[in-house]
């Protein structure tokens, strides 16, 4: 049975071999799996695991030898594959490793995972420094390379085996903030029982085509970055508005398909995914039909024929020319998900100096994290930061509202302020206006399924 640990990944070629690593952010094991094709339609294979206490050993499966000797053109035995692993591979691992453990896990387990797990390369958020090689490091794999930097691996020194296949994105441009500071109004909110919303904002993470492990089973496409984002980089919390809603939609479409278009696609499938021969005889079937009714059958045929060849609509021209259509067997049929939605607009009115420069502090927060980030080069811009909302019920836990909707990873789309919200411009002495009022629409970033509900039934959920 899988565990519940927070899991980091990435993607890349070891020893040839395109592979995905998955790592515990709490234990600091790492499994290898084969990726074998794009989106891993076909499949992946565990091909190597680190070794639990001996975090610079790894072992290989019998399918990483098949898969190293037919991407190397050798005939290797496993011992002989091992070794090459040890020699080559381990470091380029750890660093992956490292990588994905520095990038995703918390303060706290990252402090452990570098003094007590003595995981190669990560680095302890409090002294800044990172775990170096053990004495448990094969004598092949050991030397004084930086085992954090991902792109900087085995393969520097080597025959050029590791071949990242994850873009990385550009250094963002000086001055591009990160950390905002977590804040409130009004300010004694947090004394009081009153219940609250709660914005969270986050760098955002780019997704990947690939696939995910869940209890076993391969999980093909995409991989939303929503599912390994880090830790808050700020926060607002503000007392729940008036005119909260959710609206949960689906997409559904009106389709037609005539008799004529059902028999085309019945011989087309016949052909396909049986052979031509059956393909032949679908259609002979059909053409046999319509000469047992050849009276309304030889109409239809012959004027849709007649509309194909003038280019125009058949419908139409049989609407014109015998006052009736084909039957068009119209179905509402699944279109798709829909991403919903929310809006939320406040009043906010500083009474103190601290609260007005919380205001313009809420404001610069909603702003600045919702504008794109350039990169150095000034050639691409990234994503800007995202959200996740959460309703709070103040009762005796101060817990996730239950009786209200929950959110998934939003963008913050549009925020508007009316520094003029009692219709004429008033401020005090400083300059500071006597109330603003803020308006702002969210969309969440990935829709909402049915398994996504494997909640307490207590909940609302999404």
């Amino acid at each position: 049975m899988a565990d519940n640990n927070p899991k980091g990944a990435n993607t890349y070629m070891t020893g040839k071999v395109p592979s995905r690593l998955e790592v515990d952010l709490v234990t600091g094991g790492a499994t290898l799996y084969g990726e074998e094709g794009i989106f891993n339609a076909f499949g992946r294979t565990k091909i190597a695991t680190s070794v639990p206490g001996s975090p610079n050993k790894w072992v290989i499966e019998d399918a990483f030898v098949k898969k190293y000797n037919n991407a190397n053109g050798t005939n290797l035995s496993k011992d002989e594959v091992q070794k090459i692993f040890n020699k080559d591979l381990v470091k380029q691992n750890n660093n992956e490793r490292a990588a994905i453990i520095n990038k995703n896990a918390t303060d706290e387990n990252k402090t452990k995972l570098s003094k007590e797990a003595k995981i190669p390369g990560v680095v302890d958020p409090v002294t800044k420094t990172k775990t170096e090689n053990t004495t448990d490091t094969p004598t092949e794999a050991v030397d004084d390379t930086d085992q954090t930097d991902s792109t900087t691996t085995a393969a520097d020194d080597n025959d050029g085996t590791y071949e990242p296949t994850k873009l990385t994105p550009g250094e963002s441009l000086s001055g591009t903030k990160n950390s905002f500071a977590n804040l409130r109004y009004p300010e004694d909110l947090a004394s009081s029982k009153q219940d609250v919303i709660r914005f969270d904002m986050f760098e955002y993470v780019a997704g990947q085509l690939n696939s995910k492990d869940v209890d076993g089973l391969p999980i093909y496409g995409h991989t939303s970055g929503t599912e390994s984002l880090g830790d808050s980089i700020g926060s607002v919390t503000l007392p729940i508005p008036a005119g909260i809603s959710d609206q949960n939609r689906t997409n559904w479409t009106a389709n037609s398909m005539s008799a004529l278009d059902l028999a085309k696609a019945d011989i087309a499938t016949q052909a396909i995914f049986g052979n031509l021969q059956q393909g032949v005889e679908s259609a002979a079937g059909y053409i046999n039909a319509i000469k047992e009714n050849a009276k309304d059958s030889a109409s239809a045929v012959g004027q849709s024929l007649a509309a194909m060849a003038a280019g125009v609509d058949s419908q139409a021209l049989l609407a014109r020319t015998t006052g009736q259509i084909m039957n068009p067997n119209m179905e509402l049929l699944f279109n798709g998900p829909s991403l919903r939605p929310f809006s939320f607009k406040f009043k906010l009115a500083p009474r103190s100096k601290t609260e007005a420069d919380n205001v313009a502090k809420i404001i610069r927060f909603f702003k600045q994290g919702m504008a794109p980030i350039r990169t150095e080069s000034n050639l691409f811009l990234k994503s800007p930061h995202i959200f996740k909302l959460a309703y709070i019920h103040r009762g005796e836990g101060g817990e996730i509202h239950t009786r209200l909707n929950m959110f998934k990873e939003c963008a913050l789309q549009a925020f508007g302020v009316n520094y003029t919200p009692t219709g004429n411009y008033a401020t005090y002495s400083d300059g500071t206006p006597v109330a603003y009022d803020i308006s702002m629409t969210f969309s969440e970033i990935t829709p909402i399924y049915n398994d996504q509900y494997d909640l307490d039934d207590s909940l609302i959920g999404f």
